[in-house]
């Protein structure tokens, strides 16, 4: 009957009607019925395919026709559901598990089945999958600058709290204070609220340490190589969102950072550190995480994330047929949030025989420019690789390669005497140990000057940085962004921010050329948006331009490979916000 219903309406087997006049009213309404029932079901389709991330949309391709969807509402500027929007989710199935008010949004569970007729509300603005988010994963210190800030400057991050929003902070002498822990406010969205130093995966306990460890577990007569973090006297705040496998929804993500925008003022939290990421299924004007961070970069708080650790073409290398160390280069793998034009995007460089002049980039790092907007990243590259920092001992990580990856006591003691020592530090690589090493240094310029506003702070790392290029001299702004982390330079910089300081989009030209779009919105260009003799953006160098005060030229290439591999698409499968260790 479907067959023949289907054939009818487009007009092949029409005559059949007409066999029997007394039946040809029923099939009419019929027809009628079924038109009007497609007409809906081809509305609520459209109403997905425009409201919906790429998520989404590839799952209900496929018509699942049981299970359920965790999906997040954007309801538009300032708005809160209703009683009577509540119900009309409820007569679908679904029910509401958490309001997200930092972006205008609630989390919903709703059957796969209505899914379609969710999107199809006049009050929903917008779905979004709410996918499962993962962490991203002693150079750090020498390499960054930090030694100098404190030798010269004594800058510890005294008074600056940095919100870690990762997989808990285990409480360590690393982290404490005259006996008393530096983590001065904790909220827990995996167990339920209150739940304190619980990190079950050793992720968010390591990027503390990086951020704010003071080496109280390796100082003293009976050890002779001491491992500190780049803010060493920083207040931390552990937002728990990743769970003992490194695992968590985007709500929750979001819902934390809500938390730090609410309680910025009360604990001082200006630094907020997001090692974790998920693949890029929309733009950033609509992705969850993406409004969230600009949310609290606008309310006062510098948000750095890393870029993901994406960045090789393949598993398996070919060093003698492929670049990146033979595994080949994946432009376009920055993850979200990272793609926020508004966050400071970072890279992670490994360390190599000959000091910091010889450090490389991972090859693991995330490359630019971001998929669907082309927004130019990382902004910045950071010490990532081999990192040593505070370990949990018992956590996921710790039983998974701690043979491997912990710190030998031989390391870092003159002899065996405390059993802690065994266990007590940990070896991580990933721009996820790359992002905490720049909010350390975050934490220390605004210990030194308070008043700087995140715009400025990502100026002035940007300016300072060192040009970095490949060892043959190719510059690469996807791969090392502004370049490498020069933390003295940073705290002596002067420039300043007159406006959002928003990471430029990328354009190709008819002959392959990328260049710089010329107006990246209404906020516009940094060269027109900072006060001093520097101009962030070149536009008339026909190379990249890396001298005279000029981070970049236009065009700044013309390899259609690279474009070519940004827009081979994107492996949804699995559907998973990815972390960085490696």
């Amino acid at each position: 009957m479907h067959y023949r219903t289907r054939n009818i309406v487009a007009g092949t087997v029409a005559p059949y009607s007409c066999l029997h006049g007394w039946r040809t009213s029923a099939w009419m309404a019929f027809l009628l019925l079924a038109l009007a029932g497609s007409a809906v079901s081809v509305a609520r389709a459209d109403a997905l395919d425009d409201k919906s991330d790429r998520f989404l949309s590839r799952k209900m391709a496929a018509r699942p026709v049981s299970g359920w969807s965790s999906v997040i509402l954007w309801l538009g500027d300032g708005r809160q559901l209703t009683s009577k929007q509540r119900e009309q989710i409820r007569s679908l199935g679904g029910y509401v598990y958490r309001h997200l008010p930092v972006v205008d949004s609630v989390a919903a569970r709703v059957p796969n089945r209505n899914v379609s007729r969710l999107a199809a509300l006049p009050f929903v603005r917008r779905l979004s999958a709410d996918v499962t988010v993962r962490k991203t994963d002693e150079f750090t210190v020498a390499s960054s600058g930090a030694d100098v800030a404190f030798s010269r400057y004594r800058l510890t991050g005294a008074g600056v709290a940095v919100a870690v929003v990762d997989s808990g902070i285990r409480e360590s002498v690393d982290l404490a204070r005259n006996n008393k822990s530096r983590v001065v406010a904790r909220v827990d969205y995996v167990a339920g609220i209150g739940a304190a130093g619980n990190d079950g995966y050793g992720h968010g306990t390591h990027v503390a340490g990086i951020i704010a460890g003071n080496g109280a577990g390796s100082t003293g007569p009976n050890y002779h190589r001491t491992f500190y973090g780049i803010a060493r006297k920083a207040d931390l705040v552990d937002l728990r969102v990743l769970d003992a496998t490194g695992q968590g929804p985007v709500s929750d993500v979001v819902k934390a950072i809500d938390w730090v925008v609410a309680n910025k003022d009360v604990y001082n939290i200006r630094v907020m550190n997001l090692s974790l990421g998920h693949e890029v299924g929309e733009s950033y004007t609509t992705d969850p995480l993406c409004r969230a961070v600009e949310a609290a970069w606008k309310a006062g708080v510098v948000v750095v994330c890393a870029a993901g650790n994406e960045g090789r073409l393949q598993p398996i290398a070919l060093p003698l047929l492929l670049n990146n160390d033979g595994y080949g280069t994946a432009y376009g793998s920055i993850l979200s949030p990272a793609n926020s034009p508004y966050v400071i995007t970072v890279g992670a460089m490994k360390s190599t025989a000959g000091g910091r002049a010889g450090d490389r980039i991972g090859s693991y790092s995330g490359r630019g420019p971001s998929r669907l907007d082309f927004v130019l990243k990382p902004d910045i590259v950071a010490p990532g690789d081999g990192v040593i920092s505070v370990n949990a001992p018992g956590s996921y990580v710790d039983g998974a390669v701690g043979s491997t990856n912990r710190v030998s006591w031989t390391e870092f003691c003159y002899e065996y005497g405390n059993p802690a020592d065994a266990s007590r530090y940990f070896r991580l690589s990933g721009t996820s140990m790359a992002a905490p090493v720049v909010s350390g240094a975050v934490a220390l310029m605004l210990e030194s000057d308070p008043r700087l506003s995140p715009d400025t702070v990502k100026a002035r790392l940007m300016f300072s940085a060192d040009r970095w290029a490949f060892p043959d001299g190719r510059a690469d702004p996807c791969t090392f962004g502004a370049g490498y982390l020069n933390l003295p330079a940073a705290l002596a910089q002067t420039a300043v921010a007159t406006r959002y300081a928003v990471s430029p989009v990328l354009s190709r030209g008819v002959t392959g050329e990328v260049t710089l779009v010329a107006d990246v919105g209404p906020l516009g260009l940094w060269g027109t948006g900072v006060d001093g003799t520097h101009i962030m953006w070149g536009s008339k160098s026909s190379r990249p331009s890396w001298h005279d005060d000029s981070l970049w030229g236009s065009p700044l290439w013309s390899d259609n490979a690279v474009w070519s591999v940004i827009n081979a698409g994107v492996d949804l499968s699995p559907i998973v916000i990815h972390g960085d260790d490696d």
